[in-house]
């Protein structure tokens, strides 16, 4: 049989035996070896682009796992700074303003009598909380929060931190939250009286005609179709909603300039979390009493005071007409917790946002006169928080403030000397975030908190 042709021309270059090197006139001799090593590390070069192109891709359009492992880095990072691991933003960097003990009376004869009630993350056993603290600051009571009893696939937007709450004088209490997916009144004990799915966010406010006022956003708090819903605290029934979109906003060209929407400009539902521009970020509403109505004579008993953070717009809003009786952009930046006074000002948090050096504030206007003022603060105790905050003026005028991540709640007399400080501490140098705070008469409850009992017991 005829051997097969030769691949190789006479003239090419051929391979010596045993050396694995091919000769030719005025060529180099390159090996078979370092071809293939070329060629797979071309392959990895391009293969690392590639893998680097994707990840940036990934990155901006935060696909998954994008964020699972972001949050996983977070969390290494800030157990590493902190000692010890605790939910995103639950702890921070304690100002160097701040008392290194949980309770710090500066002036505690001027202090008002009752209960003081703060809600925020704890380290041990590490889970979000309420507790109650004597004149004397004492803690008479606390319970856990237990959000999972209700919402065991966890909450859609990543965190169970709770935002607001309201007491009960049984003891028990209702707690709404920002990226939750139920509202609860919880017992003595932390367990679930009742619990009500839905985005119900940010504050709760009660109403004299009865029942307590909240947010709900369609499918959560960044939606741009919202609700303001006056429930039963009791049961957690629905008493009466008002319609954000159709019954305010597109209620008259007017109303939409408030809400800076252009001519013609559709909202969008949302088809999941954060699927659509947080236009206006709803984030309080109060309700004018009785007590007050004398120093407001343009408004009415139960005309809703709103706030929208994402437009620097605070309002006031008939309840019953749906109008707009009065409102203004401004001058605060990225506000929370609008009140009404007692002198006949609306007083607002003024977060102040991304203006950190400068501090947060409270800022009072006249809503007759439009004249504004910066209420006095010792500078030796200045505050700042980006996001959340709450305040609110007791009868003595003492000035109460929620810094939520600063992790503490002040006092301050009506000269802006600081009577009291509650410092949540993590450890040394950091406080744990708090959320909500406030002071209840000495007879507010109908037994002693520290003999509260569960409502299963």
């Amino acid at each position: 049989m005829d051997k097969l042709p030769s691949r190789a021309s006479p003239a090419g270059p051929e391979l010596e035996p045993g050396s694995g090197v091919r000769t030719g006139d005025g060529e180099a001799p390159v090996t078979d070896g370092l071809s293939r090593r070329l060629f797979i590390a071309t392959l990895i070069v391009l293969a690392a682009f590639s893998m680097f192109g994707a990840g940036i891709h990934f990155a901006q359009e935060r696909y998954w796992p994008y964020k699972p492992i972001a949050r996983t880095f977070t969390v290494l990072g800030e157990a590493l700074e902190y000692g010890d691991f605790a939910p995103e933003n639950a702890v921070g960097e304690a100002p160097e303003n701040a008392s290194r003990e949980p309770w710090t009376a500066h002036e505690p004869e001027r202090l008002k009598p009752g209960y003081r009630a703060i809600m925020g993350y704890v380290r041990d056993p590490g889970t979000f909380a309420i507790w109650l603290f004597d004149e004397t600051g004492r803690e008479v009571h606390r319970r856990l929060l237990n959000y999972d009893v209700q919402d065991p696939d966890g909450p859609s937007g990543g965190s169970e931190a709770p935002h607001a709450f309201h007491f009960l004088a049984d003891g028990s209490v209702v707690v709404n939250t920002d990226k939750g997916d139920v509202m609860t009144r919880y017992d003595a004990c932390g367990e679930p009286i009742w619990s009500r799915p839905g985005a119900f966010h940010h504050s709760l406010a009660s109403d004299p005609r009865g029942g307590v006022w909240t947010w709900r956003g369609e499918r959560s708090t960044f939606d741009q179709y919202q609700f303001l819903v006056r429930f039963d605290p009791e049961t957690g029934e629905t008493l009466e909603e008002i319609d954000l979109a159709a019954d305010v906003i597109e209620a008259s060209p007017e109303h939409r300039a408030i809400f800076t929407l252009v001519p013609d400009h559709e909202l969008e539902h949302a088809s999941d979390y954060r699927s659509v521009t947080d236009f206006f970020h709803p984030n309080d509403l109060e309700v004018l009493q009785p007590e007050l109505a004398d120093a407001f004579p343009e408004f009415e008993v139960g005309d809703l005071l709103l706030s929208f953070r994402n437009i620097d717009l605070v309002a006031v809003l008939d309840s019953d007409t749906r109008k707009l009786k009065w409102w203004s952009h401004g001058p605060w930046i990225q506000q929370h917790d609008p009140d009404f006074g007692r002198g006949g000002e609306i007083t607002v948090f003024n977060n102040n946002g991304w203006r950190s050096a400068v501090g947060s504030s409270i800022v009072a206007i006249d809503p007759a006169t439009r004249a504004v003022r910066s209420v006095p603060i010792d500078p030796a105790h200045r505050f700042y928080t980006q996001y959340m905050g709450k305040h609110e003026y007791l009868d003595d005028g003492t000035l109460q403030v929620v810094v939520p991540f600063e992790g503490r709640a002040l006092e301050f007399a009506p000269d802006g000397t600081l009577l009291l400080e509650i410092n949540n501490l993590f450890s040394a140098e950091h406080n744990a975030f708090v959320s909500d705070y406030t002071l209840l008469a000495p007879d507010f409850f109908d037994t002693d908190p520290e003999r509260f009992a569960c409502a299963s017991s």
